[in-house]
């Protein structure tokens, strides 16, 4: 039998106890085991269809935290070929608004019936409601698809389905996939956080109806 001095048990026992509060460190919030992918040809299939899609409407709660505001609103997608209209209303502080945009431009209109017109959506919603949401970006990002304009990351589920992409700054989370009436696989949580300067933007969308 191998005999111990008290500086070895010492010694053995530290390192016995290092061991063990490595192996129950808690994981880092939204840290995940899956590695993030580049391929560029996982998508192509879907942009396809995504393309296809002439003709839908998106139905949703919307929140939006930043860190001078915390709002929630009801949300009304729809879109027409070329053309988008977004409809946000409800407990808003700005009250309801309306933004429809094309490959030609984008026109706001509050509650007060004022118009603006501008070639950015998002700069337009940010400056109106405070909200800097990437409306351009989203009609990909609502799909669990990435904007293909853009460089990108995303990861996969155990179940194969997208659970994240990151784009753009932000960080988009997936879950609650379940078939829409158009017959699609979709996200009915969709989660995309952005870091600015004095903290984050959070976007929090739970649809209640794919048409």
């Amino acid at each position: 039998m191998i005999q111990m001095n008290s500086a070895g048990r010492i010694l053995a026992l530290s390192g016995i106890l290092l061991l063990s509060a490595c192996t129950s460190l808690p994981s880092v919030p939204g840290d995940n085991s899956q590695a993030w992918s580049r391929d560029k040809q996982f998508f192509s299939t879907a942009l396809e269809h995504h393309d296809q899609r002439l003709s839908w409407r998106y139905n949703a709660k919307v929140g939006v935290r930043t860190p001078k505001a915390n709002e929630n609103a009801n949300l009304v997608w729809q879109r027409d070929d070329d053309s988008h209209r977004v409809r946000l209303y409800g407990p808003l502080g700005a009250g309801a608004v309306v933004i429809d945009f094309d490959s030609k431009g984008v026109v706001v209109s509050d509650n007060k019936g004022e118009v603006h017109r501008g070639r950015s959506a998002e700069r337009l919603l940010n400056r109106i409601v405070g909200w800097p949401i990437p409306l351009e970006a989203l009609t990909f990002w609502l799909f669990a698809l990435p904007n293909p304009a853009a460089v990108y990351q995303y990861q996969l589920s155990d179940d194969g389905r997208v659970s994240a992409l990151r784009q753009q700054g932000w960080e988009i989370r997936y879950s609650a996939y379940r078939q829409f009436e158009n017959g699609d696989w979709l996200p009915r949580k969709v989660v995309a956080r952005k870091p600015v300067r004095e903290g984050e933007v959070v976007v929090r969308l739970v649809s209640k109806s794919w048409q």
